[in-house]
């Protein structure tokens, strides 16, 4: 009930002080570090990081992890003192083949209620996960872990029943707090997943749903009183890319994460803005879901739909060149990445004749057909996205063209989460922003199909699933890299999914703004917002 009152009180307390109401007089005087208004694609489907199914950039500025990755794909430490190695003595390989690993946390942190972030809330975050009655996001990584002991209120001794190479981003995610959620049933507790009990910069104020979220400074913030800089965000949910950059050049947002490739080029002759520029460690991709339309169960299929798109033409005509065609989940940011994967090249000719060799013969409308199942499946994507909209229907076309029919479906960006999740579609059309740790198991391993993990491609290949677990079970960096590089090429062989081009992460921010510089992970631009700062022009 605590954290019940504490969220019932912030937002009190905002709509006091104006709240959501303040955001139009902040849009007219321009972004400054009383407030910065950031137009969002969509709205959070909760605050709780553990349990979102969409990038954390709002979570994040409220809940901290015990590490966060910089802007150059470093996993630094955040609420822990050091990142343990085997180097150091933090991560320690046992005889019986498990591993433990020391976390040492940073003296001195509190939560916004002034209780001391401690050991014991990463020992029951371990065990809220582990539970079992309650669904998070993915528990990959946390089904490794045995036990958690806490000799010390700031050590934190983490036993696996296997050596796990991921660990460092273990608690990305960072903690939930014991004295607030303990005895609780979380799927239930949405005074938490609306407002949580964080570490951060900032806590929730405000949730108006459908319109905004603001965030406000906590006082006596951990790492000093001068931080953070700017006073309030306030996160404006406009899902339609037109709208959201029209107000952006009109003042009223001040900012934009992630401006729709389509838009950069109207938004550079806009002085009062600065493009920030990066390449995203993500890639946008076709989903294909074996457990919902049976005929992606055949790899000659998946190969031949791989042949019969134009990725070239997309990237030069409908993404202006700003991102490049890649071939797999590991992008070249990565020491691991391997270019030697076979690859599908334009080519429908190639895409018939295999289609052909299958068994799939065009019906009477052209559309294909075997043992009377149509070849006709549904895409969906996020509405509002326009680069999205026209990449589906450019791609619906060339599917046309070898004699397969895809529909297209537009969905909110905070519903389709849901129905990723679920497994409650075809085919998608998204991307995956990934963080600095190359681990794909989450994604492409047999048993990591939602909820223990993102294979919603629901790909069972059990050589590839081996590869990857190998892979997770090795800390030596070399003999990991080799297996990471094999389980890219059995990636492609297999073509679960359509790979089409990497992530261009452009940030629209104020000309004023120091010490923003984006992220190519899926930390996100946030990941160091106590930084940031508005000087006079």
């Amino acid at each position: 009930m605590l954290a019940m009152a504490m969220a019932c009180g912030r937002g009190d307390r905002a709509a006091g002080n104006g709240g959501g109401g303040n955001a139009g007089a902040g849009a007219s005087s321009g972004a400054s570090n009383e407030l910065l208004i950031v137009g969002y694609d969509r709205e959070p489907d909760t605050m709780n990081r553990y349990a979102t199914h969409i990038l954390e950039d709002i979570e994040s500025c409220v809940v901290e992890g015990l590490v966060t990755n910089d802007e150059r794909m470093n996993i630094v430490p955040l609420l822990a003192a050091e990142i343990p190695t085997l180097q150091n003595g933090g991560v320690r390989v046992r005889a019986d083949g498990g591993m433990d690993v020391t976390w040492k946390l940073r003296p001195g942190v509190t939560w916004h209620d002034g209780r001391a972030h401690t050991s014991a809330d990463v020992q029951f975050t371990v065990a809220a996960i582990n539970k079992g009655d309650w669904k998070p996001e993915s528990v990959d990584g946390f089904d490794r872990i045995t036990s958690v002991d806490t000799p010390d209120s700031l050590t934190a001794i983490v036993h696996y029943k296997e050596v796990y190479a991921p660990y460092r981003l273990q608690f990305v995610r960072g903690t939930l707090p014991k004295h607030v959620l303990q005895g609780r049933d979380l799927n239930s507790a949405n005074d938490y997943n609306r407002a949580p009990l964080g570490t951060g910069p900032y806590r929730v104020a405000e949730w108006k749903t459908g319109e905004y979220i603001v965030l406000e400074r906590v006082p006596n913030y951990w790492r000093g009183a001068q931080y953070p800089k700017i006073k309030r965000l306030l996160f404006k949910f406009l899902a339609n890319t037109t709208t959201r950059i029209n107000q952006l050049k009109s003042g009223e947002v001040h900012m934009v994460a992630l401006v729709p490739w389509d838009k950069v080029r109207e938004l550079r002759p806009v002085s009062s803005l600065r493009l920030n520029q990066v390449v995203g460690n993500g890639y946008e991709h076709v989903s294909l879901n074996e457990k919902r339309f049976a005929p992606f169960r055949e790899v000659a299929v998946r190969q031949a739909l791989s042949h019969a798109v134009d990725r070239e033409l997309l990237v030069r005509t409908l993404l202006d060149s700003l991102v490049q065609v890649v071939n797999g989940p590991i992008q070249p940011l990565s020491p691991v990445y391997e270019p030697a994967v076979r690859t599908y090249g334009y080519n429908p000719a190639t895409a018939r004749s295999m289609l052909d060799a299958a068994g799939w013969k065009p019906g009477a409308d052209g559309i294909r057909v075997k043992g009377g199942v149509r070849l006709s499946f549904t895409i969906i994507t996020q509405a509002g996205f326009a680069i999205r909209e026209n990449v589906a229907q450019a791609m619906q076309q060339q599917f046309r063209d070898v004699g397969v029919e895809a529909k297209v479906q537009l969905v909110d960006g905070t519903s389709i989460s849901s129905l990723w999740f679920n497994g409650d579609f075809d085919a998608m059309l998204h991307w995956w922003q990934q963080g600095a740790d190359p681990e794909i198991t989450l994604f492409f391993a047999a048993d990591r199909m939602p909820p223990a993990g993102r294979n919603i491609n629901y790909l069972a290949d059990a050589a590839l699933t081996t590869l990857l677990y190998q892979s997770d079970r090795t800390v030596d960096e070399a003999k990991r890299a080799a297996l990471l590089k094999e389980a890219q090429r059995r990636v492609a062989e297999l073509a679960p999914e359509i790979p089409l081009y990497n992530t261009a992460k452009v940030d629209a921010i104020p000309a004023r703004l120091q010490h923003f510089t984006g992220n190519p992970t899926n930390a996100g631009p946030f990941w160091n917002v106590h930084e940031w700062e508005l000087v006079a022009k």
